[in-house]
Formats: C-alpha cells, sequence, structure tokens
C-alpha cells in the first residue's frame, strides 16, 4: 500500500515536487543507511526539524537561503521558501521517502504520535563476534540469535501484525497465531508467516539473503526493484530455501536440508560445497577472529563438512587433514595458506 501511494504521488509530481523528492531522498540514504530503528526515527525527527527550521523568518536584512547545505549524515536538505504548501510538499516527500528507503520504522512512530496513538517502543538484542542468545517474544515466539547479528522487537505486541528488525541470522520458531501475521524486516525485504519454524541470514556483507524453511509455510517479500510498482512474493515450505541475490535482485528457490540450517544454534557448523570465502566469514562471526588468505585462489575452493561443538583449532586441525591448506593461528588473526584451486573448476574438499 504504501509502495503504491508513493508511485502515485511521484506520477502527478511536478517537476519541482521530484526535485524535492530527489534532494530528501538523498538525505535519507546518506553514505550508509540507518540499521537500529531508535536511530531511524530519531534521524526523521531531525529532517521534520530542519523543514521547520526552513519555514522561520529570516532575520532582518538577511536573505533567505536558497543554496544546498550539507548534513551531518552526508545527504543534503534544501532550504526552500517559506509558505505553507511548501511544509505540506516537504512533509509529503519526507514520509514517501521515508518509506522508500527502508525508514518504516521511523515513519510509523512518527505518524503514531501525530495521530495519537501509541508508538512501539523497540528493544534491542546485540550478539558481538562469538556468541549467541536466545530471545522470547511477548506473542511466545522463540528466536536464537546468532554471532555478529542484531534484532529490534517490541516490548508487546499490538495492532494487526507482530513486527521485529534482524541485521544478521536468527532461527525462528512463531507462536502461531492466523489474526496477526509475523513479519521479520530485513533491509527493505520482509520474511511473513503466520505461525512455523525457519531460519533467516542476512548480514549486510553477505551477498545474498536468504531464508530455509524447517516447518509451515513461509513468504519471502522482495522489495519492489525501481522500475517495477509490485513487489515479488516467493512462497517456500519445509526443506526449501529462498535467495535473494543482492547484485541481480534475482530470488531462485532451492532444494535443502532445513534442520542443516538450523543447525548452527546448537552449536555445529555445517558446509555443503562451500566456497572458502564464506567459510573464512563462518569462522569471523562465530570464533571473533580475522581471516585473511596468503593466496586470493584459496577462496574458490569449495569445503563440505560437519563440526559439532568444536574449538577453532580442531576445526581448523580437522581442515588441515585434507592437506589442502596450512593455518597461522596468533591470537584473534588466522591465516590461511595453501596452493589455491583452479577458478574454471574449484576443487571440492570433504571431511
Amino acid at each position: 500500500m504504501e509502495r503504491e501511494v508513493l508511485h502515485a504521488w511521484l506520477a502527478q509530481a511536478t517537476e519541482e515536487e521530484r526535485l524535492v523528492y530527489d534532494e530528501i531522498r538523498l538525505f535519507w540514504q546518506g553514505p550508509k543507511p540507518v540499521a537500529n530503528p531508535a536511530d531511524t526515527a530519531r534521524a526523521f525527527d531531525r529532517l521534520l526539524a530542519r523543514i521547520d527550521e526552513a519555514e522561520q523568518p529570516a532575520p532582518a536584512g538577511k536573505p533567505t537561503p536558497q543554496a544546498t547545505e550539507a548534513d551531518e549524515t552526508g545527504g543534503r536538505v534544501v532550504a526552500m521558501p517559506r509558505a505553507s504548501r511548501w511544509r505540506r510538499l516537504w512533509l509529503a516527500a519526507a514520509s514517501m521517502a521515508v518509506l522508500a528507503t527502508g525508514g518504516t520504522v521511523a515513519y510509523r512512530q512518527y505518524a503514531a504520535a501525530h495521530t495519537g496513538a501509541a508508538p512501539l517502543s523497540y528493544e534491542e538484542r546485540t550478539n558481538p563476534r562469538g556468541t549467541k542468545s536466545k530471545v522470547l517474544l511477548a506473542d511466545g515466539t522463540a528466536v536464537w540469535l546468532n554471532a555478529d547479528s542484531h534484532l529490534w522487537f517490541p516490548a508487546t505486541f499490538s495492532g494487526a501484525r507482530r513486527e521485529v528488525y534482524l541485521e544478521g541470522e536468527a532461527f525462528f520458531d512463531v507462536k502461531r497465531n492466523e489474526q496477526m501475521p509475523f513479519i521479520i524486516h530485513v533491509g527493505r525485504h520482509e520474511v511473513r508467516v503466520l505461525g512455523t519454524s525457519f531460519n533467516v541470514k542476512a548480514y549486510q556483507d553477505d551477498d545474498a539473503v536468504e531464508t530455509a524453511v524447517v516447518t509451515g509455510r513461509v513468504a519471502f517479500i522482495r522489495a519492489a526493484l525501481p522500475a517495477a510498482a509490485e513487489r515479488d512474493t516467493i512462497y517456500v515450505v519445509p526443506d526449501q530455501k529462498v535467495v535473494y541475490s543482492k547484485a541481480s535482485h534475482e530470488l531462485r528457490v532451492e532444494q535443502v536440508n532445513g534442520l542443516d540450517y538450523a543447525a548452527w544454534n546448537q552449536r555445529s557448523l555445517i558446509f555443503q560445497a562451500t566456497p572458502l570465502a564464506e567459510v573464512a566469514k563462518t569462522l569471523e562471526r562465530q570464533y571473533n577472529v580475522t581471516v585473511r588468505f596468503e593466496d586470493e585462489r584459496l577462496r574458490n575452493c569449495r569445503l563440505t563438512g560437519r563440526f559439532k561443538d568444536q574449538s577453532l583449532r580442531e576445526v581448523l586441525r580437522l581442515i588441515e587433514m585434507t592437506r589442502a591448506f596450512d593455518f597461522e593461528l596468533h591470537n584473534n588473526s588466522l591465516l590461511i595458506k595453501g596452493l589455491g584451486c583452479d577458478s574454471e573448476a574449484p576443487e571440492r574438499l570433504t571431511i
């Protein structure tokens, strides 16, 4: 609905109005998107404060500013002529730009505050590298949060939807409520269920967003592409995984063993022909180390193996048994050495 409103507004906007919209969109995107919903709300409040400031009468003898100035977020804000129609335009453009760039929480909190509704208060659970935790939500839903991950959730759920925000990886066992869908926001995308168990992997520095299902049915809703007005929805069932590529924006469904994607919360690591570059990321997150490659070709090697509740040194010792790699581990720094693999047909190493 919000996306449809945006497209309708842009379709009828004048050239001048589109310019304002573009300026606000640039402000909101900035050099790096704000992940914390509370920070997002504060950023939106700062934007509205700048709008109010731009409408204040200029001191006597001082011309009204018209130039674009830099904002501390790295975006830009334009001081516009001070007429009520401009405030309405700013507010409309700000609201639409925030919705278009993933600031749904900020917009809803702002809207609630200005319509008399009580805005939701979001709590945050953050796991640094090397740690995991379990969170029990107000509706009885259990969430296992992986290392190097962040979860934002309300103290209580109200309204027609149960909404949380994830950056990183988590396994969800959602308490069924057919009248109140459970929605996980991952960037501008959504994972929507009524009651089921599944894993969501959505690290910012990964190339893809993945959702693997253990029980029930899960809907993955991709954010609308720039040239499309509609959002794509794919449904996946047990032992299926939906993968969204950040580079190509494509969605694909794969047949998998769903339980393998829940294994990490049982202190297990499972690799299935996994590129060593991805293995390295997993080791960094799980064991709080920094991984380097002596030869960049090593990133192309693929590893298959299962590790159950083992220390980093034990994992490395088992991988060394393939005789394809050597390791140097000093404090929290891991160097992977070896001859590398054929980039056209990467070697598959099984443990």
